[in-house]
């Protein structure tokens, strides 16, 4: 480039001329260097810088490892909620290493992949790549459990994916089988308590596996609660301090107010967050506990006036905490039907009710609007919720907030769909009104 001489103008030295001042001075510095590029970096390439390199047991092509990033990192932060774990570096799992070193669990993650994309973009047919990553992982999974691996970890890990892609495609039934296969697996390999010990990241899926289908099927849970491993290592006994505790209340019942509690903390307090695993184990231990004590399809044994629709409501709240792998309705249709008729019966059957019930009841009746129950199957829950307020004197969701902190209530999870059901309450009520006034006009 030709030298310029700059000829400062009688004002002085403009903005114009101050650049290629700039210009000049820079060239010297700047020999030899790259330059880097003021474009804004594409954000999609980035997230995915790890995936893509990643050698996997056959190549994929820019759309798979796309779906497969999403599945990923979407399910990461469903089961550990960076509101409350630390950060989980999936790329280190052993997942990754799963997919990475067996191809039976690479072709069936990508069918799950590709479902979870399928359900989110509402289409109602299974797409051909679905079903061709599946119909691969079926014949792999079977050819492994033929073979000397077959209770080997990858085998274990193979089978848990073929029931959460039944999962995803709202098969319990079919999940269930594989449950059956993944417990004999597990039998064989020394039992659950030495899965754990051996690989406790990979003994809480068939665990989780069990107490949701169970949850789902109406069934006893496979893993018996004697024989489990799990503890809620996150509930502190020394810290339940239940403002509205009652005698009749169930332990199980302040150990859920004690790990809300936490989470509520750990929510504001960055350094407080919780071991990812040490957050699993401690929600698979307190869902054994209320699917052992209350199956499904059973009648309940609890004595008292709430026993039936207090387990019932606890469970509710549990599924707050859980995956749903498609978000396109409740995964646990047996939980609302008996919850909805639990709440009813309640109603109907109980005199008198004290106000000293009454907060209880209402924690159970938001718990149970914002988590199984749908306003659209069940609208009798509406004027439930408005009365009981009135009855209260409660008349804004401050005074409500201030009842139902008083229960198991996590604000990060709960607060909004709370605040928008008393919303709906308010909103239907003051239709009602107008249309009172226009019949008397």
């Amino acid at each position: 480039m030709a030298l310029q001489f700059i000829v400062q103008n009688p004002s002085g030295i403009g903005s114009s001329d101050r650049r290629i001042i700039r210009s000049h001075v820079m060239q010297g510095k700047n020999a030899g260097k790259p330059r880097q590029s003021t474009k804004k970096k594409n954000v999609t390439e980035v997230l995915w810088s790890d995936l893509c390199l990643t050698s996997f047991p056959q190549e994929l092509d820019s759309e798979s490892t796309a779906l497969m990033h999403r599945w990923f990192f979407d399910i990461s932060d469903t089961l550990f909620p960076p509101e409350f774990c630390t950060k989980f570096d999936i790329i280190k799992s052993i997942w990754v290493n799963f997919i990475q070193a067996d191809e039976a669990y690479f072709h069936s993650t990508l069918a799950i992949s590709a479902s979870y994309v399928d359900f989110f973009q509402r289409k109602s047919a299974i797409s051909s790549k679905t079903l061709h990553h599946i119909s691969q992982a079926y014949a792999l999974v079977n050819l492994k459990l033929s073979g000397p691996s077959s209770v080997s970890d990858s085998a274990i890990a193979a089978v848990v994916s073929l029931a959460i892609y039944q999962q995803v495609h709202h098969q319990p039934a079919t999940g269930l089988i594989h449950l059956h296969g993944l417990y004999r697996m597990i039998q064989l390999r020394g039992g659950i308590a030495r899965l754990m010990q051996e690989n406790r990241a990979l003994a809480l899926k068939p665990l989780r596996l069990d107490v949701e289908l169970a949850m789902q099927n109406g069934t006893p849970t496979l893993f018996h609660l004697a024989e489990v491993p799990v503890y809620p290592v996150l509930c502190d006994p020394d810290s339940r301090q239940f403002p509205r505790a009652a005698p009749w209340m169930p332990l199980i019942l302040l150990d859920l107010f004690s790990f809300s509690s936490l989470l509520n903390k750990v929510e504001t307090r960055q350094r407080l967050r919780l071991d990812p695993l040490d957050y699993t184990e401690t929600l698979v231990s307190l869902l054994y506990r209320l699917t052992e004590v209350s199956p499904l399809r059973q009648a309940f044994t609890n004595p008292g006036l709430y026993g039936d629709v207090t387990y019932l409501a606890m469970l509710a709240f549990m599924t707050t905490l859980l995956p749903e792998y498609t978000r396109d309705g409740s995964s646990c249709p047996l939980l609302s039907d008996r919850l909805g008729s639990a709440i009813q019966d309640l109603f109907l059957t109980a005199s008198g009710l004290s106000d000293s019930d009454l907060p209880f009841l209402l924690w159970i009746l938001f718990i149970s609007g914002i988590s199984v129950l749908k306003l659209k199957d069940y609208p009798w829950l509406l004027p439930l919720i408005s009365e009981t307020c009135a009855t209260l004197e409660l008349d804004n969701w401050v005074a409500i907030g201030q009842h139902l902190f008083q229960f198991p209530w996590i604000f990060a999870l709960h607060d909004s769909p709370g605040r928008h059901l008393w919303e709906t309450i308010l909103f239907l009520s003051c239709g009602t009104e107008a249309q009172q006034v226009v019949s008397m006009v």
